[in-house]
């Protein structure tokens, strides 16, 4: 049988995860974040009322009592669960908001469960992008030899408003779009020059969430 190989080369982007949150707690987005009650959430609606399906009403082997419960159990395609009703019901773990345990919160998005690191009216996250692409196909005497896959995985930032569910990348674009809600915000930050905006975008962004509160039950 005729095989054809593949050969992937991985680019790991620079700055990565761990540098972006550096950053962000230089400016002052590491402070404590408000305690979401551990269980799944499956939508929205969950979230804003801090009320998710607790891990009792989940059928499942797995011990709760394990710190990646909540991880582990969201890499199975399908959760079952009991209804405050006492019925059974069923979820598509790919369908759901996200999950909190220990009190953070975790939000799916790419396929992926990402810790929430600033819980406000606009909450911040760090999730990775993969990307491939082939290369210059490279002469090979074997004919079945295929060109070089460049997989790269990339870290961004993003921004998710818990108000309205939507999910955007926190860059230049993304704080003006956050900002353009407070005229004030936004002409003090169209003031700065473009280094200073870099700097200065986190602490924009905790100025908006002092103004405008989430309104969660804590």
């Amino acid at each position: 049988m005729n095989r054809v190989f593949h050969l992937f080369l991985i680019i790991f982007s620079i700055p990565a995860s761990a540098l972006l949150a550096q950053k962000a707690e230089k400016f002052h987005l590491d402070q404590p974040s408000p305690e979401f009650r551990d269980g799944l959430y499956a939508n929205i609606e969950m979230v804003k009322n801090n009320n998710p399906i607790p891990a009792g009403w989940i059928e499942t082997d797995m011990d709760p009592e394990d710190r990646n419960f909540y991880k582990n159990i969201t890499r199975t395609d399908l959760l079952v669960f009991y209804d405050d009703n006492g019925v059974r019901s069923y979820l598509n773990t790919g369908s759901i908001w996200g999950y909190a345990s220990r009190g953070d919160l975790y939000i799916n998005v790419g396929g992926g469960f990402h810790k929430i690191d600033f819980v406000g009216r606009i909450s911040h996250f760090i999730a990775s992008k993969t990307t491939y692409a082939p290369m210059k196909y490279l002469d090979h005497p074997d004919i079945w030899y295929s060109p070089l896959y460049v997989l790269t995985l990339k870290y961004r930032e993003y921004l998710v408003d818990i108000e309205e569910n939507k999910v955007w990348e926190f860059d230049m674009e993304g704080i003006e779009r956050v900002l353009k809600n407070d005229p004030q915000l936004l002409s003090e930050f169209e003031n700065l020059k473009k280094r200073e905006k870099e700097k200065m975008k986190y602490t924009f962004l905790l100025r908006y969430n002092q103004k405008y509160p989430l309104d969660i039950h804590f």
